[in-house]
């Protein structure tokens, strides 16, 4: 049985409605960030403690980020109930512009439901095997690579082509606005990243680590290597020195109707129906 969940845009972020341990509560819906986390007050007030264990993951610069983890004993969206999650447990209150969210659900919540987001209707729907068959029919089926990092993280990645044929892999990343490039690709991008019209920003971010980021509009097409039909024209563009080819976000995921298939390694993407 299928159920759809309407979403709400926080920035270029997806917020959804789900029941974290029987209280409901907004989380961001996060394809990109590996691993569910919950904040430290939501997990005190649902009794979710630390239980000794920890996730080291890497944000795409590279550096380490360790986490304690928990057990939340119930996680729902929709219809799509997981019981005893193993979850992170993270102090939310640095992270600027997201008072009112007290979670992130990430795909690892997915591993065996398709889920899909339809994002000209406004909604996340969680898929039967009917729905997902009539997705699939309707649709094209893009082969993806489903990495998981033991039970507590899962992302996926699929081919992108770049303006002038280079394919590179991309993870797909909901939490990622424009598309994100490794510096090392701009001059295969058609950009120099020195050139008077591309912009750089320096800082540090959360973590204490200093960057250097470069911003451009690429001259030309993305698209998928797969189904080269989805494809996305004069992209803005963020180069920056990370350990991935690149991030694909939400403004090149926005222009379709895509599908999370994980148990069967792949997306489907279609184009948004008109609106009546």
């Amino acid at each position: 049985m299928t159920s759809a969940v309407p979403f709400q845009y926080l920035m270029h972020l997806l917020t959804v409605p789900v029941l974290a341990g029987g209280i409901e509560t907004t989380f961001i819906f996060d394809t990109g960030i590996g691993v569910s986390l919950i904040s430290e007050s939501l997990a005190a007030k649902v009794g979710c403690s630390p239980s000794g264990s920890t996730y080291t993951g890497r944000r795409m610069s590279g550096h380490p980020v360790t986490i304690p983890m928990g057990s939340l004993n119930a996680l729902q969206l929709g219809n799509a109930r997981s019981e005893n999650v193993d979850i992170g447990i993270f102090d939310m209150t640095a992270m600027a512009g997201l008072d009112d969210v007290e979670g992130f659900i990430s795909l690892s919540h997915f591993r065996s439901t398709p889920v899909t987001v339809d994002y000209r209707a406004g909604t996340i729907v969680i898929e039967d095997q009917q729905s997902l068959a009539d997705r699939a029919g309707r649709g094209t089926c893009v082969a993806i690579d489903v990495r998981h990092d033991g039970r507590y993280s899962t992302d996926v990645y699929l081919g992108l082509d770049l303006p002038g044929g280079r394919t590179i892999t991309v993870e797909v990343d909901t939490g990622s606005n424009t598309l994100i490039l490794d510096e090392t690709l701009a001059g295969h991008a058609g950009i120099d990243l020195h050139a008077a019209t591309t912009r750089t920003a320096t800082g540090t971010d959360e973590t204490g680590h200093s960057f250097a980021r470069y911003f451009a509009t690429l001259f030309g097409e993305i698209s998928l290597a797969a189904a080269p039909a989805c494809r996305q024209a004069s992209p803005d563009v963020m180069f920056q020195k990370i350990i991935h080819d690149g991030l694909v976000g939400d403004d090149f995921l926005r222009n379709f109707v895509t599908t999370y298939d994980l148990a069967n390694s792949r997306m489907i993407f279609a184009l948004p129906r008109p609106k009546a």
